[in-house]
């Protein structure tokens, strides 16, 4: 009899541990679940461009990046942009407010109409050429102009096709040159006359789960999302703006069409992969 008893107790301590060690194993599973679900993927969209000023004569170089970023914003944003240490005989920064920084970046906000102040250091008297490095983003768009505009002679340089070479004196000047993505001189309210408006002036991007269509000059007044199917799946006919940032919209990895109308009544049409 005391045999069948300490049997038993034995099985009833076993089957405690047994389900003791279970409920631990379901309580770990479910945590782990609710860390994963929580987990979120970042997508990080950046639009960038280099600029570079040299002197050929005496070897000086000096290099600012500006851009369009996830995350950044008008003012300065601590971990994003750079501010300018390494003083040389020349120097090239864009400014916020009136501090000199070598890489800067603002939101996801870009506008034809913006204007970033440069600064230029020079410590002798000399020509001096601006040029551009090498960019990313929509600033890759051949349609999407980058100008220098020199406010001494007001001449704008389209610095993607040449270079701008100019004369300075010694001194630092923040007033004299900005980078900017218009001419006035070859562009109407909208946009510029020199090229037709077509489906390269158009760019299509995800952010997580957004998909932004961005014009790189040109206002848009309305937006259609279409799957192959033919269905649209998305309109919006009020946009009146360069840029639209659409929500919500379940794509399901799937070849999309964007069709888009211009301010000026101009339509477009722009395939596009969505990848979530």
């Amino acid at each position: 009899m005391k045999t069948i008893n300490l049997i038993n107790e034995k099985l009833t301590n076993l089957q405690w541990l047994l389900l003791v060690v279970l409920c631990l194993a379901v309580t770990n599973t479910k945590a782990n679940t609710k860390a994963s679900s929580q987990k979120k993927i970042t997508v990080v969209e950046r639009h960038r461009v280099w600029i570079n000023v040299t002197d050929n004569a005496n070897g000086a170089f000096s290099q600012t990046l500006f851009g369009y970023r996830t995350g950044a914003t008008d003012g300065f944003d601590q971990g994003l942009d750079g501010a300018y240490f390494n003083d040389g005989a020349v120097a090239l920064t864009s400014l916020i407010g009136n501090d000199r920084y070598a890489i800067q970046f603002r939101g996801l906000n870009y506008s034809p109409n913006d204007v970033i102040a440069l600064s230029f250091k020079c410590d002798y008297e000399g020509s001096f050429t601006f040029a551009f490095d090498h960019a990313d983003g929509f600033f890759l768009n051949s349609n999407q102009p980058i100008y220098i505009l020199d406010t001494e002679s007001n001449v704008y340089t389209n610095i993607k096709t040449s270079n701008y070479t100019f004369n300075c004196e010694v001194g630092m000047f923040n007033d004299r040159f900005k980078l900017v993505f218009y001419n006035p001189g070859q562009t109407s309210s909208l946009g510029n006359t020199d090229h037709q408006f077509t489906s390269n002036n158009i760019s299509v991007y995800q952010d997580q789960g957004d998909m932004l269509v961005q014009s790189n000059y040109a206002q848009l007044k309305m937006v259609a999302v279409y799957n192959l199917n033919g269905q649209m799946i998305y309109q919006n006919n009020n946009v009146n703006d360069v840029r639209l940032n659409i929500s919500g919209l379940n794509t399901n990895y799937q070849a999309l069409l964007i069709k888009a109308v211009t301010a000026d009544g101009i339509p477009v049409t722009k395939k596009f992969l969505a990848v979530r």
